[in-house]
């Protein structure tokens, strides 16, 4: 991965290692994936915005002394302005239009993460949404938490049961080896085929599904910390992971989490927009086969991807909300892994796909009432309109 990069040169918008450098904001390669917003170099192509070189491109050292003599041998005498240029409006989420996408991208990610609180250690914790009202610079806004989600990680001897199925799932290693190993970073570029998505026609789409990518890792990454679950490879040595285990807890699932949150996203983005056939459906086929396959190559427990498929899909429903998606309303999810035992997950046992949303099942995923009092998030209100209007209406 890159060290460094600019804005738009040699690795395109975002650079070839994401938004924060050598790990990225939230993950892997940054806020939208492993090699930018779209793709393995950036926004437009192999040399960033406009082609080989980039228009607004970076500078290299021998331009930079071209443009020096250039600008001795042409400026002359200085002329200042006749009166300074008009300032931009103060805090208008027009003006995001204005700046490039790596920044714009940060921005929104601030409004987003900056609301979700994630508390509690040990069995138990759970993600809050932090409702501001009020304030200036000058006086602290008012306060009030409201929880989203909650999730409480199985019993050691849970985990035990379950690793009879991670060591059973290893059976369809050779049939979706590729699959994994093209999983490992940016899984959510399996969406990519059933929807068409394209980088010259869906720019904020993908600018969209960087930020709310980035939001679930941030999100997850606090409840992975605080239950410190450990991975199936600490139970059996036996299963003999087909990639190499993560660097952190196991529950929830990240993965699962990711896809989850994304597949359900762009269930809402395309409420209203011309559908393909079965578009929803594969969408969160999708979903489920990314997190499947995490406990084929051996780094997951079933219950991890219960857990993770909980809380994504809250995250889903609580960033459309924020968005202002048409009928958006996050409902409180809870996930109690005890007791779990040798049960296995599958997509049907957490969403209805007759009715489009996400369901309870038995104990182990209840749903509760729609969250009251979640403020819509104007930053990234303005980049979903942008990204519908990609799209053709129904």
């Amino acid at each position: 991965m890159s060290i460094a990069s600019t804005s738009a040169g040699v690795a395109g918008v975002a650079g070839v290692a994401g938004v924060a450098g050598v790990a990225g904001v939230a993950g892997v390669a940054g806020v939208a994936g492993v090699a930018g917003v779209a793709g393995v170099a950036g926004v437009a192509g192999v040399a960033g915005v406009a082609g080989v070189a980039g228009v607004g491109g970076g500078y290299s050292p021998g331009m930079s002394g071209s443009i020096l003599t250039t600008r001795d041998g042409i400026v002359g005498p200085y002329e200042a302005l006749g009166a300074p240029p008009t300032q931009m409006p103060a805090n208008d989420v027009n003006t995001l239009a204005e700046w490039g996408t790596t920044e714009r991208l940060n921005m929104i990610l601030g409004e987003v993460v900056g609301s979700i609180g994630v508390t509690g250690s040990g069995e138990a914790c759970a993600a809050y949404h932090l409702e501001t009202t009020g304030g200036d610079a000058d006086t602290a806004p008012g306060t009030d938490y409201k929880r989203l989600v909650k999730l409480t990680r199985p019993s050691p001897d849970d985990f035990l049961a379950q690793t009879a199925i991670v060591h059973n799932y290893a059976d369809l290693r050779v049939d979706r080896a590729a699959e994994i190993f093209n999983q490992v970073g940016y899984a959510m570029t399996f969406f990519q085929p059933v929807l068409g998505l394209r980088a010259g026609l869906h720019k904020y789409t993908l600018e969209l599904i960087g930020v709310v990518q980035a939001a679930t890792i941030s999100t997850e990454m606090q409840f992975k910390q605080r239950l410190a679950c450990l991975r199936p490879d600490r139970y059996s040595a036996q299963l003999m992971p087909l990639i190499p285990t993560p660097g952190h807890g196991a529950l929830p699932s990240g993965h699962a989490t990711e896809s989850h949150c994304v597949a359900r996203l762009l269930v809402h983005l395309m409420r209203g927009k011309a559908a393909l056939p079965r578009q929803s459906e594969l969408l969160m086929a999708t979903a489920a086969r990314i997190t499947t396959n995490r406990t084929v190559a051996g780094v997951h427990f079933p219950a991890d991807n219960f857990a993770g498929a909980t809380l994504g899909f809250t995250l889903a429903d609580y960033l459309a909300q924020r968005a202002g998606a048409a009928g958006a309303t996050v409902a409180e999810a809870e996930f109690n892994g005890v007791g779990i035992g040798d049960e296995d997950y599958h997509l049907s046992k957490v969403y209805d796909l007759a009715a489009d949303a996400p369901k309870a099942h038995g104990t182990l995923v209840t749903r509760g009432t729609d969250v009251a009092g979640v403020s819509a998030a104007p930053m990234l209100s303005w980049l979903w309109s942008k990204a519908r209007e990609e799209w053709a209406d129904a």
